[in-house]
């Protein structure tokens, strides 16, 4: 379905970075996601799009059990490799497209997702599937890269994204993720948005982007407009970037 190819492309190759990345790493950003959630010892969780298997692991220390699925096999190798340096034996690695998931309805009491909606072909359908396998009173999780809201940073922002990202689909704006989380069955208890910075050329070497691309991306920055450059500031070694952190629960 949609980009899998791409992920798969992109992500196979690189599999291992991720699993070391201090950025989706974080202990910082974990703590805050596992005191959000506050998890009970008897919780069943899905992670959804694992990646380097960092959420999986800072959850399996709190429930009884976490399934983390993603499409790309050389992802789930490296992140059942870390849960085993880690000494996590209760999570179980599994290779499922969020948009197809085969778990019955209400199977689990949290679902998190980090750093992965962006790359989501069909947005709704995959918001639509986490909600189905969540419990009535189960929490949904997520944080991904964002924009600020507005036309222009919804687009040229995404343009750059996808110009570093050939398997990016789309960083939704607080104001989209509004629209997109109203249609649910959920009532949403927390959104913030973080602003960050990318470590430049790390951010392009980690994605293997090439030079005329990332010319490009200067190209698109430096002709924002003046409302926009002042949310964006940039230079040579870094990239203004922002994130949405959003806590709902199935009603």
């Amino acid at each position: 379905m949609g980009n899998q190819t791409e992920i798969k492309k992109n992500f196979g190759p690189r599999a291992a970075n991720y699993r070391f990345s201090s950025t989706h790493g974080n202990s910082v950003d974990l703590a805050r996601m596992v005191k959000l959630l506050d998890p009970s010892p008897n919780a069943d969780v899905l992670d959804v799009a694992t990646g380097g298997g960092h959420t999986a692991v800072a959850l399996a220390q709190y429930v009884k059990k976490v399934v983390a699925i993603d499409i790309t096999p050389e992802m789930l190798a490296e992140a059942e490799e870390g849960a085993k340096q880690k000494g996590k034996n209760n999570i179980d690695f599994r290779l499922e497209d969020v948009h197809n998931l085969n778990y019955p309805y209400n199977m689990f009491d949290i679902v998190a997702s980090r750093f992965a909606a962006h790359h989501f072909s069909h947005i709704k359908s995959a918001l639509r599937e986490m909600c189905r396998v969540l419990k009535t009173g189960g929490r949904l999780y997520i944080l991904d890269c964002s924009v600020i809201d507005g036309d222009e940073s919804e687009q040229k922002i995404n343009r750059i994204e996808l110009l570093r990202d050939s398997s990016h689909q789309c960083s939704y704006s607080p104001r989209q993720w509004k629209h997109l989380l109203k249609e649910l069955p959920l009532t949403t208890h927390h959104t913030v948005l973080y602003k960050e910075l990318y470590v430049l050329p790390q951010w392009f070497e980690r994605m293997g982007t090439s030079p005329n691309n990332r010319q490009e991306i200067f190209n698109i920055l430096n002709n924002l407009s003046a409302p926009c450059k002042k949310r964006y500031p940039f230079g040579e070694d870094y990239l203004t970037t922002y994130r949405i952190e959003i806590l709902a629960s199935k009603v």
